[in-house]
């Protein structure tokens, strides 16, 4: 791998760990309220900008939100190996 090629790939996968911490963040504050609001009967979630109250569909928000807690333990926790491989496919894919 040429000096080119090495950086661009060490700023994709830096900048991979930081989006997988912010979306680990973003996603345990979502996941919080929104388990929060599925324990509580008279709590109102807005779904399309219709209020609902139904125990299902909060339970989805919640099962959607984690999506974003796990995606970002995914990118954060990844092997080197593993994201070298994935950031060198997208660069080869955008040239």
């Amino acid at each position: 791998m040429n000096q080119e090629l090495k950086k661009k790939v060490d700023i994709v996968v830096g900048l991979s760990r930081l989006a997988g911490g912010t979306l680990i963040i973003i996603g345990s504050i979502l996941v919080f309220f929104f388990i929060q609001a599925a324990l509580d009967p008279n709590a109102i979630i807005e779904i399309n900008g219709v209020p609902t109250k139904d125990f299902s569909d909060k339970l989805i928000a919640v099962i959607f939100s984690a999506l974003f807690f796990v995606l970002g333990v995914v990118l954060s926790f990844a092997p080197n190996k593993a994201l070298d491989k994935f950031a060198i496919k997208i660069i080869k894919l955008s040239s």
